[in-house]
């Protein structure tokens, strides 16, 4: 009987196998499909996203052609501006020169300092003069210096400046090699500009080559040099009652 019963298992078997196979390959199908749709749908994706890559590639290429012909663009025209404003400074500066020429060659500069005459008397030293009788009158420009000389000499012209009860140096021109003599003029590196009331200071490194008179002037002198940013009382300053004049003075151009 049992034999029976396995014989008449044998069909049922098959039958049902036979019955789930076709689901299992239907399943599968539906599946295979829903992956189709999901591919179909990256692939979309990812040629709309290559578009629009190439898209902004092609305006990258084209905002750096752009940005190329405008850096040349803008080179050339700093390289015109450059040379423009060399031509034009130097032709300023030319013009300047001849300005300056002409005013000093025509005395018509304005002069504050002693009367350019030959004098008398020498120092055999070094000297700091303060010429404190010829103030600057007025505002405005210094362009140079003027002396009366009897040998060469080395000078810096200084500029003082009250402040309280002391005088401040707030300018020196480089030191000017003056190899001429007698009755000289010459034109500083740089014009400085003054203020009303200011001292001029004139600095000889070596034995004084210019001369002065007693009685008529108001220069006083130290035997050491005055630095830029240093200070001085007037009373500090030798030779008041020598009422020294030196044959010294500097060209502007004053208000």
């Amino acid at each position: 009987m049992f034999r029976n019963l396995c014989l008449l298992s044998i069909p049922c078997i098959l039958v049902l196998s036979g019955c789930q196979t076709p689901l299992n390959t239907h399943e599968l199908e539906i599946r295979n499909q829903s992956l189709h749709q999901q591919l179909n749908l990256a692939q979309n994706k990812i040629q709309t996203l290559e578009s629009k890559s190439q898209q902004l590639q092609n305006a990258l290429n084209e905002s750096n052609r752009v940005r190329r012909i405008i850096g040349k663009e803008k080179s050339s025209r700093f390289n015109e501006s450059t040379l423009l404003r060399s031509q034009v400074r130097r032709f300023l500066q030319e013009q300047i020169d001849v300005y300056k020429s002409f005013l000093v060659n025509n005395n018509l500069l304005d002069y504050v300092g002693g009367e350019l005459v030959e004098r008398k008397q020498y120092d055999n030293r070094a000297l700091m003069l303060v010429d404190l009788k010829n103030e600057i009158p007025r505002p405005g420009v210094l362009t140079g210096v003027g002396a009366w000389l009897i040998k060469p000499t080395h000078m810096i012209v200084k500029v003082l400046r009250k402040i309280d009860d002391k005088l401040v140096v707030v300018w020196e021109s480089r030191n000017l090699n003056i190899r001429k003599t007698g009755r000289i003029k010459t034109r500083f590196h740089v014009t400085v500009g003054v203020e009303k009331g200011d001292v001029l200071g004139y600095y000889f490194p070596k034995a004084a080559t210019v001369a002065f008179d007693k009685g008529t002037g108001n220069t006083r002198y130290l035997s050491r040099n005055l630095r830029p940013g240093s200070s001085i009382s007037p009373s500090s300053l030798e030779g008041e009652d020598q009422q020294r004049a030196y044959s010294l003075g500097v060209y502007g151009l004053l208000q």
